[in-house]
């Protein structure tokens, strides 16, 4: 460190330099975090073996033992040493660091120096003057160079001919090949495609499309070394300058021709009319075109040792080319074809687009003339850049949008998996898919960003050193936050998460299934495996993040005031929905009764259990009141239960018949128990009536409304057969349950009855 400090006064000026020191003192950084983070866990160690010995002995103690006395004189020495070496590694570190940030500094101001240094403006006759008096020595060198080079490609001349030929011959076959490939054949009667389609297709057209003249390229390239055409001292510099601006300017055009499609609107990706597409693809490709030959004759100028002022001329052509061409793009209107329709767009819309750039053409062309050229044409090459960067972004973002909230709404093979494997609904698809996009569009930013900042003047360095730090970790007092951390924290709890419901979709389908075991066992087991599979998901998620586990003892004590002033009843509710889940007092498809409502337990959660009405509404009710509250559970053992009919005659009925009757009907019905027999008993009379009564026990107490109708027309019939006058037998409504597989409402549209009190089989 003390040899950069030195260097890095002396070479304050040389951009370049401070960039090598910028990364020799990243080694320095790199080696002792290294070394020091190798250095802690012994300190760790030797503190464990200090604290194992126990305090040293005070004045009036007795004395230690000469081996123990040794030994922690031999631990202290080493502690010290340890302990010195890890301080010495900190300060270099903190000196490395404050180098770094002189470095950025510095090269900072050169940077923005050499932007600002003005020049002589073009509208001064100076400016051309001076120009034309290189002009001749500028002329001279390119004749010598090409004058020799030309010399060896005649000697050369059949070779270059057959060069020439196979590079045209290349071209124009791929190229037919990837027009026959990329032909857009659309079958009959089918919807136009949609925006992810398109973009998928768009995603391996591009390079296809490109594919002809990299090709071409690379040919030329390879056959002109391969003649020995490259081995002059400025054909081969030359030939790489040319073979990087072609790649450039191949690459983007493919991409423009893509993205606007000006010729397929089905495949275009921008909402443009056929017109301004066209329109706008021509001057994109135009602008490629100038980036591309301001390229190649910026590093063409480096390698003849052009004069200064032939770089200035050369550059104030091509950038103020290139913001005519964008004033040119920035008239042409920006419509649809069904906005064309409806009315016409103006010029300058989109407002909010086409503003800024009109304001950095104009300024591109006033810092030119000006003298300020080397900025001017800093900010052209940063449009074209930050353009391209930015249309990619865009379509990128756009395909993940289409992506995402069309698979939430698709019958895909991933909604599929969701809904039926992991028995994810319709919301839980849409969150899914809200997290996919949130996920993937930050990945994009996250590779976008570097990118614009490099293009706009950032160092490489800087900004691996700020991603280091936002990634592998950034202190806030005393407390390491590490954001990849964190972000493989999220991940264990998915990926733990989505294991719990794999499991508990296999467990539903394979033993969480009747008759192999109870509907309510099965749900507390579903349940119990839920909750502790999400609970070790987030402590293992927090635990890897980072965060120490056992300070949650100091949330926990927080949460216990909170307790104490406002969230008694979401406690009480958790701990009666955890009573419910174990104690199982009412269980999933018992049929239940709370209050002046009744209806069958759907779903019990940790804070409230769902219970569906006979007319198919959901009555959500706390935990705490089905454990504090008075709850009739028709299904709490069995199902077996009892259905009482009362039946009144006339009194000149025999009541022996009535009763013969009542028994031969219940007798005969499939789903009354035997045993206990059914029971039918003369109850009483009176002057105008005689009174009986009809006992019989089901099995299934949920389809007492069917067996009742079922005894009823049976007993109705029964008389008739008998010669007993229906008019003298009839059978008011009894006070009993419903039946809970029954049709929501009756006739009328009323309620079900009152439930009469449940009695016991004997």
């Amino acid at each position: 460190m003390d040899g950069a400090e030195k260097s890095l006064s002396k070479i304050s000026d040389v951009d370049t330099d401070l960039g090598h020191l910028r990364d020799s003192i990243d080694d320095v950084i790199s080696k002792t975090t290294q070394t020091a983070d190798g250095l802690r866990p012994r300190l760790s160690d030797i503190h464990a073996q200090i604290k194992r010995l126990g305090p040293a002995p005070g004045k009036d103690a007795p004395a230690e033992t000469p081996a123990v006395a040794a030994e922690r004189a031999r631990l202290s020495v080493q502690e010290a040493e340890v302990s010195g070496a890890i301080k010495t590694l900190e300060v270099t570190w903190w000196r490395a660091r404050q180098a770094i940030d002189k470095i950025t500094e510095l090269r900072l101001k050169l940077f923005v120096r050499s932007l600002t240094e003005q020049t002589f403006s073009p509208l001064f006759p100076e400016f051309w003057n001076d120009l034309e008096h290189r002009r001749q020595s500028i002329q001279w060198r390119i004749n010598y160079n090409a004058r020799d080079w030309w010399g060896a490609v005649t000697r050369q001349k059949t070779g270059t001919l057959i060069l020439l030929a196979a590079v045209i011959g290349v071209y124009l076959l791929l190229k037919a090949i990837v027009l026959n490939i990329t032909r857009y054949r659309p079958a009959p009667n089918a919807t136009p495609p949609t925006f992810f389609e398109r973009a998928a297709s768009a995603a391996w057209i591009a390079p296809a499309l490109a594919v002809p003249g990299l090709a071409a390229a690379f040919l030329c390239y390879a056959g002109l070394e391969y003649l020995g055409l490259l081995y002059y001292p400025t054909a081969a510099p030359t030939g790489v300058a040319l073979l990087n601006a072609a790649l450039v300017f191949v690459g983007v055009s493919a991409l423009i021709v893509t993205v606007f499609a000006p010729r397929i609107p089905e495949r275009r990706l921008m909402q443009l009319s056929n017109r301004s597409a066209r329109r706008v693809s021509r001057l994109l490709v135009i602008l490629a075109l100038i980036y591309s030959f301001d390229l190649f004759l910026s590093k063409f100028a480096q390698i003849l040792y052009f004069p200064l002022s032939m770089s200035i001329a050369q550059s104030l052509v091509t950038s103020i080319a290139f913001a005519l061409v964008l004033m040119g793009l920035l008239l042409t209107p920006f419509q649809s074809g069904e906005t064309a329709m409806k009315r016409p767009v103006g010029r300058s819309e989109p407002l909010w687009l086409k503003g800024p750039l009109w304001v950095a053409a104009i300024a591109i062309i006033v810092l030119c003339l000006s003298g300020y050229i080397a900025l001017g044409r800093f900010l052209a090459q940063q449009l074209v850049m930050t353009g391209v960067v930015g249309l990619v972004t865009m379509l990128l973002y756009l395909a993940i949008r289409a992506f995402t909230r069309g698979s939430t709404t698709s019958r895909g093979h991933i909604s599929v998996l969701l809904e039926e494997r992991m028995g994810f609904d319709e919301t839980r698809r849409k969150q899914l898919g809200w997290l996919t996009e949130v996920v993937l569009t930050l990945g994009v930013a996250l590779v976008a960003v570097p990118v614009l900042l490099l293009q706009w003047g950032f160092a490489a360095a800087d900004i691996r050193d700020w991603l280091t730090r936002l990634f592998f970790g950034f202190e806030i007092g005393s407390i390491r936050i590490s954001i990849v951390r964190i972000l493989l924290g999220l991940a264990l709890f998915v990926v733990v998460v989505f294991i719990t419901r794999v499991v508990q979709s296999r467990l539903r389908e394979n033993v969480l299934v009747a008759p192999r075991m109870d509907p309510g066992i099965a749900n507390s087991i579903d349940k119990a495996v839920g909750y502790a599979g999400t609970g070790l998901a987030a402590v293992m998620a927090v635990s890897y993040a980072g965060f120490n586990v056992t300070n949650l003892a100091i949330v926990a004590g927080a949460l216990s005031v909170g307790i104490g002033f406002g969230l008694q009843s979401i406690v009480n509710n958790f701990v009666s929905g955890l009573i419910l889940l174990i104690e199982r007092p009412i269980k999933v498809g018992d049929w239940v009764v709370v209050g002046n409502e009744q209806g069958t337990v759907r779903n019990i959660s940790v804070r409230s259990t769902e219970i569906e009405t006979f007319d198919r509404a959901s009555l959500i009710v706390p935990n705490s009141e089905l454990i504090t509250g008075r709850v009739l559970n028709w299904t709490h053992r069995s199902a077996l239960g009892r259905v009482v009919l009362k039946f009144t005659a006339g009194p000149d009925i025999d009541p022996r018949k009535v009763l013969a009757v009542l028994n031969e009907c219940a007798n005969k019905h499939q789903s009354i128990l035997r045993e206990p027999a059914p029971l039918a008993t003369f109850d009483g009379y009176t002057p105008l009536t005689t009174e009986y009564t009809l006992r019989v026990l089901l099995p299934d107490i949920t389809s007492s409304l069917r067996v009742q109708s079922d005894l009823r027309i049976a007993i109705y019939e029964a008389f008739r057969r008998s010669g007993i006058v229906s008019r003298d037998v009839f059978a008011p409504p009894a006070a009993v349950a419903p039946d809970a597989g029954s049709e929501p409402g009756s006739a009328s549209g009323s309620a079900p009855s009152p439930l009469p009190a449940p009695a016991a089989a004997s």
